[in-house]
């Protein structure tokens, strides 16, 4: 769903609705984040006095600067945000736009993901098992195992799994229909049989009298289970596993169990001797990825823990893998 276009009150504010309703005509996901960025930009130029629809070197340069101690990766969605919308404006034979340099919008990170060891969700799903059984807010913990089950054994996205709707979710085949998820991208994918039972005692137990359109994992209000308390949980639970924190301090995310799924099976797919031509797109439509460069991705995870996977890769994508000399992209 996308949100409403705001008001915007700068001097582009007849040409940035147009641009919004442009790109979310050729399917691109203009949600929030995106949209507030650009009514951000549009008043950051009106309270400056601009009031020409034009983008001036000089525009340009003030609105890409970098701040104090933001981070790069904030400097680079304001650039990529002020990039693409200069770009429609010479497509549609504005004049008087400065493009800047397309490179510069470019944040390289070198973040990689954190990749749970079987050991370490075994120690999740022990912290679990005990907090069922003695948490007072038994519905909670249950709720949240269903949804960290769907995390770690189907590779869901956090909202995915919010948002699943009862007659989304076929208990007597495992079949699971996912609606309208990132990038508009709706698909069907199949559960594990212990994981179509798990689903199952959780409806008998939650969910029984309700309708079909009403939220698999809800609150009391009846609305999807709500990010704080699956957060909140999370790390209660994180802490008590005693799972040692990433390098720098930082905790392991949510999102972290998608990635553990993703490698997890291309490790069976490569030790099966599946070929990963066939394989790769398999697991992409699975993971309702846009493109399969977004699944080949999971190859270059964590080379030094998985070197059966870059070996066999090697086989059927012998470019992917940069090699020594090789210019840095």
């Amino acid at each position: 769903m996308y949100c409403k276009i705001p008001e915007f009150i700068g001097p582009f504010k007849d040409i940035l609705p147009e641009y919004v309703n442009y790109q979310r005509g050729l399917g691109y996901d203009y949600a929030a984040p995106i949209v507030y960025r650009l009514r951000e930009m549009d008043i950051f130029f009106h309270e400056r006095g601009y009031t020409k629809p034009e983008i001036t070197e000089e525009m340009y340069e003030l609105w890409t600067a970098h701040k104090g101690n933001e981070k790069k990766s904030n400097q680079g969605k304001r650039i990529g945000a002020i990039h693409g919308f200069s770009k429609y404006l010479i497509n549609s034979g504005h004049e008087n736009i400065y493009l800047g340099d397309p490179a510069k919008g470019v944040f390289k990170s070198d973040f990689i993901p954190y990749i749970f060891s079987e050991e370490e969700i075994q120690r999740f799903f022990s912290v679990l098992k005990e907090e069922l059984r003695t948490e007072k807010s038994r519905y909670d913990v249950a709720t949240f195992t269903e949804l960290f089950s769907l995390y770690y054994s189907c590779g869901l996205r956090k909202s995915e799994a919010q948002h699943l709707l009862i007659g989304d979710i076929d208990l007597k085949t495992g079949r699971i229909r996912i609606m309208d998820g990132k990038n508009h991208i709706s698909r069907m994918i199949v559960v594990s049989e212990s994981m179509r039972k798990q689903l199952s005692t959780y409806h008998d137990e939650y969910c029984i009298g309700c309708e079909s359109d009403a939220f698999m994992f809800r609150n009391k209000n009846g609305g999807c289970f709500p990010d704080q308390k699956i957060y909140r949980i999370y790390k209660r639970i994180l802490g008590k596993t005693e799972i040692p924190k990433r390098k720098g301090g930082q905790t392991q995310r949510i999102h972290d169990l998608r990635h553990t799924f993703c490698v997890r099976a291309l490790e069976t797919m490569i030790k099966k001797g599946y070929d990963l031509y066939t394989s790769l797109p398999l697991l992409s439509t699975y993971l309702g990825h846009k493109h399969i460069t977004e699944t080949e991705y999971y190859l270059r995870l964590l080379d030094e823990h998985f070197n059966s996977i870059t070996k066999m890769s090697d086989k059927y994508a012998p470019n992917l893998f940069p090699k020594a000399g090789d210019i840095n992209e």
